[in-house]
């Protein structure tokens, strides 16, 4: 075993040990973040300047707070002020005893200063990649992180670890039955990102003032009442813009990417015009699809509040024309567009089994209407088809869950058998009406509320006849 993987055990077990006990006590909320990320891509770097507004959310007051910074980042200052009394962060991971506690209901902030930069030494993070042209970074995952952080953990799959290291049974998802959550932890976000002069700086919300200032470029992004989940790119961009019923969308993509512009655009149309009709309102005034380089691994496209970020070789510089039997840009745009619906700052429900299901399921419902709406039935088989191969071969390499407790690593259910299932449930009770169902389950249930699928189950029983439920509701529950 490598001696960095070892190290990293061991500090995930010394992390677990010393600090789960705050798994259980109340901790702060984020509530609004304020930020200045400044890229300097030739030299793969980047620096943060930061403050959160946080907010006792709990009914108990607050005598210490856990604080994470990440360990690929320089933490070059960090000062916590409540009651205008400063307090300086030192270490990576440190608890601060407070003199005073934080009532529920006081704010109290946080003001702090990062820098990251990778080198051949350190490795490069496919999730954190600053690059000359065409970088991606989540970066909220990067940003500071407050109360115990069960991610940090050795996973079950590493039991053998967790015995030599004296660990019982790591975090568990949280139960489907388990109490519903409060907590109102969406965060308003102003963000500003600069970058070089010959570059484009996008980040999550709506662009609300650019300028140039010396050989920088700078972009000042605003959104509210979003979930803590933001992400930065940069590059030398062309830019497509259309107006669509109140609605812009803009393409951002390489100057010599182009082919697969103006079909984005339509697709993107289409699938605003599906979603609004049938589930409810957009809920920004503009969407943006982003092209980043495909050095960033791990994924197609992904979606956060009113950007959705693509890779290069899956939807701007590919030859869509050379596979007759898909249309992958119709299938990326209308799954990462309807999760502005289902899983981004609409239905949110919060970590627990299940919870895949309310999004990725959902998503991949939307992407097959779609897919049926612009080729017809026949062809929207076809994509079905292949992912009751993907399903029925992956089944037999992982533990039988029902649908409605599907967890994320199990991505042959959520996604694969999800499409099967909500394809069925639209075979078994017709589009339009599972649509209308689809749309009073937004309107009972979107954030503040999180919905569990034990929701969704009640508003399927709800609105069908009982001979109907007893019929489909195995889909989910077995």
């Amino acid at each position: 075993m490598a001696k960095d993987e070892n190290t990293q055990f061991l500090k995930s077990a010394n992390y677990e040990k010393k600090y789960r006990t705050y798994q259980n006590l109340p901790q702060p909320t984020v509530v609004a973040v304020k930020t200045r990320i400044n890229l300097y891509p030739s030299e793969n770097a980047y620096t943060i300047d930061g403050t959160y507004s946080i907010k006792n959310l709990t009914g108990q007051p607050i005598n210490s707070i856990l604080f994470n910074f990440d360990e690929a980042l320089q933490l070059k200052k960090a000062v916590f002020t409540f009651n205008g009394q400063p307090s300086e962060l030192k270490e990576k991971t440190e608890v601060l005893t407070l003199t005073t506690p934080l009532a529920p209901g006081n704010e109290a902030k946080l003001d702090f200063s990062l820098r990251y930069q990778w080198h051949s030494v350190n490795g490069h993070d496919p999730m954190n990649a600053i690059f000359e042209n065409g970088s991606f970074m989540r970066i909220s995952r990067y940003f500071p992180a407050i109360g115990y952080q069960s991610g940090y953990e050795i996973p079950e799959n590493k039991k053998d670890k967790r015995v030599e290291f004296g660990l019982g049974e790591p975090t568990g998802i949280k139960k489907l039955e388990a109490p519903e959550t409060n907590l109102q932890d969406f965060i308003d976000l102003d963000i500003t990102v600069s970058t070089t002069s010959r570059q484009t700086a996008i980040g999550t919300g709506e662009l609300v003032k650019q300028w140039k200032q010396g050989d920088r470029n700078y972009f000042q992004y605003n959104v509210q009442d979003i979930p803590f989940r933001f992400a930065v790119s940069s590059a030398e961009y062309a830019v497509k813009k259309a107006a669509h019923k109140g609605i812009e969308v803009k393409v951002f993509y390489h100057p010599s990417h182009f082919e697969n512009v103006n079909r984005l655009i339509e697709d993107a149309k289409q699938s605003l015009d599906y979603c609004t009709r049938n589930f409810g309102d957009y809920p920004f005034k503009s969407v943006s699809f982003v092209e980043v380089s495909s050095f960033t691994a791990g994924f197609s496209a992904t979606a956060y509040p009113s950007a959705i970020f693509m890779t290069e070789n899956m939807a701007f510089h590919t030859n869509v024309e050379a596979n007759k039997g898909q249309d992958v840009i119709n299938e990326l745009v209308a799954h990462e567009l309807s999760h502005f619906w289902w899983g981004n700052n609409q239905i949110s429900p919060d970590d627990r089994e299940g919870a895949v299901m309310l999004t990725e399921s959902l998503a991949m419902y939307t992407e097959m209407m779609l897919y049926k709406e612009k080729y017809g039935e026949k062809e929207m088989k076809k994509r079905l088809k292949i992912h009751e191969q993907i399903y029925q071969s992956e089944k037999g390499f992982s533990e039988l869950q029902p649908l409605f407790k599907v967890t994320s690593e199990h991505t042959h259910l959520s996604y694969s058998k999800g499409a099967i299932v909500m394809v069925k449930l639209s075979e078994e009770i017709g589009e339009q009406r599972l649509n209308n169902i689809l749309k009073n389950f937004m309107t009972n249930y979107k954030y503040p509320k999180r919905a569990t699928t034990l929701d969704f189950l009640k508003e399927l029983k709800q609105e069908l006849i009982p001979y109907e439920y007893e019929r489909i509701e195995s889909l989910f529950t077995q």
